[in-house]
């Protein structure tokens, strides 16, 4: 219980200070991933940040496979180094 309850509470910390930075918005492309989006240079350059654009578009995105063509994503800039490592190990970074 103690594990859960730290996950949760660094989850939610993580994405307070994510939900905190300025944003951009991406139209997706067709072909478009969410790795393939963080991976662009002029968004992260690491596409293994990919979890921070899909848990602030989670409200229209169900499963972060599957995003469609013409959606429009917020994609937060200045992340802190809490926000990136967390993300990255989440994708499974090496």
């Amino acid at each position: 219980m103690r594990i859960f309850l730290a996950s949760l509470l660094t989850a939610l910390v993580v994405a307070g200070s994510v939900l905190a930075a300025e944003t951009i918005e991406h139209v997706v492309a067709r072909g478009d991933t969410l790795w393939s989006i963080a991976a662009q240079t002029d968004i992260y350059a690491d596409p293994y940040l990919w979890p921070v654009i899909y848990r602030f578009n989670r409200d229209q995105i169900v499963d972060p496979a599957r995003i469609y063509p013409d959606q429009t994503l917020l994609i937060p800039i200045d992340l802190d180094e809490q926000a990136k490592t967390q993300a990255r190990a989440e994708a499974g970074a090496p």
